[in-house]
């Protein structure tokens, strides 16, 4: 989300001093320029903040500091962070400010951080293989606007895994004579590359379980983005030769990764993607795991999260941790939970395990995620038939029906009324863009006594969610409860912010009364098969 994210590769600034002109600013020109600018604002900002009375511009929460620095020694030559001081005061930051406590009455708008938030936070990165302008392969990134590439080997905002997986790679490279893609006429072998860190504390039994009883490193889950259909046609040598390439360097960085007798496992498993299209998608449909464990976990919201690399996940594990634990104390027990543009579950899951709702639907468009929530969902139900029901020391079982988890494969936007009539609490994650017309039309308009009672919006995008929060309330439907931001990309003009949004007229059937009763659970809401 923002600009560097899971779902698209970052992009960076490569510093050029040659040729420049005021007419046609480099890169690194543009970059210093909107620097300097998002500076000046936030030195308008504060003079502002100085000269207005106290009563009107109430002081900063005291869990929000300032002067946060970035400390990279890349960010001169690298526009992925745009910011390198005052990562917790970022311009955006008084805009979300100002709608919330001026526009909405909000008492107080908080931005989460922490010191240690700056640094070693990207838990997933995108990176590109590429030659560099001396013919040398290299691991990194874009320079802004182009597809002239830099390395990256030190970055700071990498967890220390994906920067040594980056130069076991950028090693492979040489020792395995990969030929970088060429963009120009769409050669070459390696395309990119994907890393994700595995939580191997929370790899556990496949079958189920609460994770692993010993300590583990992280490790990660490497994906070689190939540039070659899955499977070479018979006769085709030149596709037979670059699928053996890919089985040679995979095999390689295998062995390099591996446990050996001074340091545990660097890598997880290794994936291939295959993509021979001529486009700047990164990802083609196609995987296969050349080494390594098909399933990797981590643990979030107090649940274990299965992932798989065509997965879309948070890269910024603790923010979303943190933001996990704020959205639990909104939902009441004994919800009907839709967790809309779901993902692997990760919100959903993370309610099931410490909110006792009676089930949760999660709605995604991405197939990918089906099966790892699946996985999760079956380790989850697994663990909390084995812990004895809430109130009772004796063992005894409980009379309440089970849980209900279920998976659908769809867009949001296109049933609301399915996903959501029966809810009492609805959570979207949207993409940047942000609500889908349909899904916003339907939440305007829906009849209290036939649809949610409350709902949960976590926005990577502050002007989408200004757009659809002002709309929800212009509707007379909604009232805002609760706001908060978090900084989930830290170096960057971005916050995620959470609004949490209550019905006008809350029906008896929300009451907590209600929620206990025989009621038939939603027809979205189909029992999770079985994974034993």
């Amino acid at each position: 989300m923002s600009a560097m994210t899971s779902r698209t590769l970052r992009c960076t600034s490569q510093a050029t001093e040659h040729g420049a002109s005021p007419a046609a600013a480099t890169p690194r020109q543009r970059r210093l320029a909107k620097n300097k600018r998002q500076h000046k604002e936030g030195l308008e900002w504060r003079q502002q903040v100085l000269e207005e009375p106290a009563t009107l511009s109430p002081p900063p929460p005291a869990a929000v500091g300032r002067g946060l620095p970035l400390s990279c020694p890349h960010f001169e030559a690298c526009s992925g962070c745009t910011l390198d001081s005052n990562l917790d005061n970022p311009p955006v930051l008084h805009k979300a400010k100002a709608f919330f406590e001026d526009e909405c009455g909000l008492g107080s708008f908080q931005l989460h951080t922490s010191s240690e938030s700056a640094q070693g936070w990207r838990q997933r990165a995108r990176l590109a293989v590429r030659r560099d302008g001396s013919g040398r392969p290299v691991v990194g990134l874009f320079d802004k606007g182009s597809h002239a590439i830099t390395a990256i080997p030190s970055c700071v905002v990498h967890h220390p895994a994906i920067n040594q997986a980056a130069d076991l790679v950028q090693q492979a490279l040489e020792a395995c004579a990969v030929e970088p893609y060429i963009e120009g006429n769409g050669s070459g072998q390696l395309r990119y590359v994907q890393l994700t860190v595995v939580d191997q504390q929370a790899a556990g039994p496949p079958s189920g379980g609460t994770g692993a009883s010993t300590a583990a490193a992280p490790a990660v889950q490497l994906v070689l983005v190939w540039n070659s259909e899955a499977a070479a046609e018979e006769g085709d040598s030149e596709g037979s030769a670059s699928l053996a390439a890919l089985s040679a360097l995979a095999s390689h960085l295998w062995q390099q990764g591996s446990q050996s007798a001074d340091r545990p496992p660097l890598l997880h498993s290794v994936w291939a993607n295959f993509q021979p299209a001529r486009t700047n998608v990164i990802l083609g449909p196609e995987w296969r795991l050349l080494h390594g464990a098909e399933l990797a976990w981590t643990r979030l919201g107090s649940a274990d999260i299965c992932f798989g690399p065509g997965s879309f996940m948070q890269a910024n594990y603790a923010a979303m941790d943190r933001c996990l634990q704020v959205m639990q104390e909104h939902v009441p027990p004994g919800s009907v939970v839709a967790d809309l543009h779901a993902g692997v579950g990760t919100i959903g899951l993370s309610l099931a395990a410490t909110r006792q709702p009676r089930s949760v639907a999660a709605v995604e468009i991405n197939g990918q995620g089906q099966g790892s929530f699946e996985h999760a969902a079956a380790r989850l139900q697994h663990s909390l038939a084995a812990a004895p029901p809430a109130g009772a020391s004796d063992g005894s079982s409980s009379t309440t029906p089970p849980m209900q988890l279920g998976y659908h494969v769809a867009a949001a936007g296109s049933d609301p009324g399915r996903w959501c009539r029966n809810a009492t609490t609805v959570v979207c994650d949207p993409p940047r863009k942000g609500l889908e017309a349909s899904l916003l039309r339907w939440l305007c308009a829906v009849a209290p006594e036939q649809g949610p009672a409350h709902m949960l919006y976590l926005s990577c995008s502050f002007a989408s969610l200004r757009r659809d929060a002002t709309t929800l309330l212009a509707s007379g439907r909604w009232r805002l409860r609760h706001a908060e931001g978090f900084l989930f990309v830290p170096g960057t003009n971005h916050i995620e912010t959470l609004a949490v949004l209550s019905a006008r007229q809350v029906p008896a059937r929300h009451d907590g009364a209600a929620h206990t009763t025989n009621a038939p659970h939603p027809p979205c809401c189909n029992a999770l098969r079985s994974h034993s």
